[in-house]
């Protein structure tokens, strides 16, 4: 525990003495995986109230305190108060006017269009339409129209709602954020039209925004619109919004169990964007539109085989099209489209209908849980081997439903469960054999598919109910460790805003003080600033041996002299203006704010490398920095390099690849490298013989460990996020030489922040070596950083 976290704990709760002196006590409470579950040591579980009990836990264990105040607010106020309220349009459309827009304000993630349509069919009846100007000719056309806002489209949107005004038809603008001067001229043509047509609805999607605004908030109906927070809320979401429709348009026995597994991957997908880049490195907006997308096509490859007279899944087909197109459409990195690939390969395939070996989502080995993930129907199910077994022995298996079948089902299941039911030789191929398995279903499952469509929905809805509310990131495929971050940034979250809402208070004191404390951090910033390094002297030093590397030298000597000179300048001219001896500019005002709060001001951000470290600890880097540059000059090549230390580390390892090409003759477009993890730790452990290789340093792993004894890949310890693994050999080698079978392909980013949509930060692909399944690690979100937060 930090000397911060304790002074926190003794000046609030004085009688806590005996936490020294109990330590292995209250370090077994600290450690458990959900403290806030377990009786605080005594005597202080007695001693202490519930809200006391929050406090200390605030203090012990950040990443926790999330469940502690919903534990709190049920005890206190009850379950319902931290469960998301659901959406019901329609409650919606009832309070609702022709005089009165109704303002959707969206989450990251949310998307009501789809529930707007519903709505316009249930609400809505279909009617001529005949809109001037060009929208819309004298077709059927629904009553609902939908035009996503943004430059250029003022002029449409007057003419949408000026005709949908007058016919009585409803009008959804999405994405009304992008377009706020348009809104105040909105907002006119509303106050000015008293003559609306009474079925007329304006529908209106934005995202949280300040400058909205206010008088057309005021007179409008507000509905904030927030993606469900954890699994089961997501799978509940899915099926409360399925039409029961979707199951009556396929006849395929695999048909109802596909949209389950449909609706497990939509979910959880949208569950791992909670836990950041670990889960996702780019932000995606996967919405329910995918998710009905992905049904209609597995509709028609279920029909189409159908109609071949065959039960055969086309599943390369189907987890292209899903997984390739629709998802995959929406994902702009590699690695993020390498993980819904690896999803797809874990839930769609012949696999999940095996009757000997039940498929799961998720198996709770540790019984932590104390649930497993499965699909419901599939204990529903009986093989193919043990009905013939069944009719071998003799024993009757046709169904014994009270009513004639045959009256009831319609006559292509009555025939094909007839066939099925007569002696068949045992030997049949495999093929036939695993359509068998599709084939005979319970005779409750056969009778309720096609009268009580609904059976598919209550019974997966009862399913979903029996979940637990909050689900661990194993569920997802990510270890244990990756909802400490999550968690803890959920909880500074909620001090911000508490703070947010508290009244700031400033007295001349305080504003003296701050001045003081910037004056003297200025001067402790201005003695470690290095002089600029003379790029004569070292071009002249290297003149005859030019080398790629020595290009490299000389440009990233180039930038840090510019990022010294932009600090040393800043920081002088911030000096005088504290002094008095100049005024103060917009940008010294901000340098100084940064400072004061211990943060790298923006003006420096601009010629540095990425970074997410706080100023002292930038500081301590920016001296190592200048360090290997000295070491570079001064002594040659580096044996050693840190590429967090570098500008653009991309180019050094250019520079390497370029070196090794022109050794051996290779074609620079022909040439990649590989990695190899060595067992030493520093350079003192580097056997002196070896020569001619590039050594990386100062690499962190996260989503694993690294074990130096096997040289592989194992699970993390609980509560280290991150390990600094030893030096990497960097080897050049040919394309088509290059095989790398039981390797991890691991993506190598500047900072945790990985990668954005632009593709900056990633710098390089390391290999590690696994012996468990490759794909247990690329769900866990396993990659390299240079730096540390």
């Amino acid at each position: 525990m930090t000397q911060r976290f304790w002074h926190k704990i003794f000046t609030h709760f004085l009688s806590c003495t005996n936490i020294e002196e109990n330590h292995q006590e209250w370090k077994q409470w600290i450690e458990y995986d959900q403290p806030e579950n377990y009786l605080v040591p005594e005597p202080y579980d007695n001693l202490l109230n519930d809200f006391e009990r929050l406090m200390l836990l605030r203090c012990f264990c950040q990443n926790r305190i999330i469940f502690s105040i919903n534990n709190y607010i049920t005890k206190i106020m009850g379950e319902k108060y931290i469960i998301p309220p659901t959406i019901y349009f329609d409650s919606i459309f009832e309070q609702s006017t022709s005089q009165i827009p109704i303002i959707l304000i969206l989450s990251p993630g949310s998307d009501p269009t789809n529930d707007i349509q519903k709505l316009a069919e249930r609400k809505n009846h279909i009617r001529k339409i005949n809109i001037e100007n060009g929208i819309t000719g004298n077709d059927e056309q629904k009553s609902l129209r939908i035009l996503a806002m943004g430059q250029g489209q003022e002029k449409f949107a007057l003419q949408a709602l000026h005709t949908a005004q007058y016919q009585g038809t409803w009008l959804l603008l999405q994405n009304c954020h992008l377009l706020l001067p348009f809104l105040n001229e909105l907002e006119k043509e509303l106050e000015i039209s008293t003559k609306s047509h009474p079925d007329f609805r304006l529908w209106m999607t934005t995202e949280p925004i300040e400058k909205f605004p206010i008088g057309l908030l005021q007179k409008s109906y507000k509905v904030v619109i927030e993606p469900p927070s954890t699994l089961k809320l997501n799978l509940r979401s899915t099926f409360i919004n399925i039409n029961l429709q979707t199951f009556t348009e396929s006849d395929h026995p695999a048909y109802p169990c596909m949209i389950f597994i449909l609706a497990f991957f939509h979910a959880i997908i949208l569950d791992r964007r909670k836990y950041d880049k670990i889960g996702w490195s780019c932000s995606y907006d996967f919405n329910e539109s995918d998710f009905h997308v992905s049904v209609d096509i597995l509709k028609s490859y279920l029909n189409m085989s159908l109609e071949r007279s065959s039960l055969e899944i086309q599943w390369p087909t189907i987890r292209y099209l899903i997984g390739e197109v629709i998802y995959g459409g929406r994902v702009i990195d590699s690695y993020d489209r390498r993980t819904i690939h690896t999803y797809m390969k874990e839930y769609f395939g012949d696999f999940v209908f095996d009757y000997f070996q039940p498929f799961h989502f998720f198996i709770d080995t540790n019984k932590s849980l104390k649930y497993d993930y499965f699909i419901p129907e599939l204990r529903d199910f009986l093989s193919a081997k043990q009905r013939w077994l069944l009719r071998e022995a003799n024993i009757s298996i046709e169904p014994q439903i009270e009513y004639n079948f045959e009256k009831f089902l319609p006559d292509k299941i009555s025939n094909l469960l007839q066939r099925n039911i007569e002696k068949s030789n045992f030997d049949i191929d495999r093929i036939e054999y695993r359509q068998m398995d599709y084939q005979f279903l319970s005779k409750n499952v056969l009778f309720n598919q096609f009268f009580h469509y609904s059976i598919f929905r209550d019974l997966y809805l009862t399913y979903i109910d029996q979940l637990p509310l909050y689900n661990p990131p194993d569920i997802l495929g990510l270890h244990a460790n990756a909802e400490i971050n999550y968690l803890t940034k959920t909880a500074y979250e909620i001090y911000s805003m508490m703070l947010d809402i508290q009244p700031e208070q400033h007295d001349i004191e305080d504003s003296l003080s701050r001045e003081q404390f910037v004056l003297s951090l200025i001067d402790d910033i201005l003695q470690q600033i290095p002089p600029k390094k003379d790029l004569n002297i070292i071009k002249q030093k290297f003149k005859q041996i030019l080398t790629p590397l020595t290009i490299v030298l000389v440009q990233e000597i180039q930038r840090f002299n510019l990022l010294t000179s932009i600090m040393w300048k800043s920081m002088n001219e911030l000096k005088q203006a504290l002094n008095g001896q100049i005024n103060f500019s917009y940008q010294l005002d901000e340098i100084s704010k940064y400072l004061y709060h211990g943060q790298i001001p923006l003006l420096w951000r601009s010629y540095t490398p990425q970074t997410k470290k706080t100023l002292g600890s930038w500081i301590e880097h920016f001296q190592r920095r200048n360090q290997q540059y000295e070491k570079w000059i001064y002594n040659g090549e580096l044996k050693i390099i840190n590429l967090s230390g570098l500008h653009v580390p991309e180019s050094y390892l250019a520079a390497i690849i370029q070196i090794v090409s022109r050794k051996n003759q290779w074609p620079l477009d022909k040439v990649t490298f590989y990695t190899n993890v060595t067992k030493w730790q520093n350079i003192d452990d580097v056997d002196e013989s070896v020569q001619g290789i590039c050594l990386i340093e100062g690499l962190y792993l996260e989503g694993a460990a690294w074990d130096i004894e096997n040289n592989c890949l194992i699970e993390q310890s609980n509560k280290q996020l991150i390990q600094m693994i030893p030096l990497i050999k960097i080897i050049p080698i040919e394309t088509h030489r290059f095989n790398m079978n039981n390797y991890l392909r691991t993506p190598v980013y500047v900072t945790s922040d990985r990668r954005n949509a632009m593709g900056i930060g990633l710098v390089f692909e390391a290999s590690l070596y696994s012996k468990k399944d490759l794909s247990h690690w690329i769900l866990n979100g396993v990659c390299l950083l240079l730096n540390t937060d």
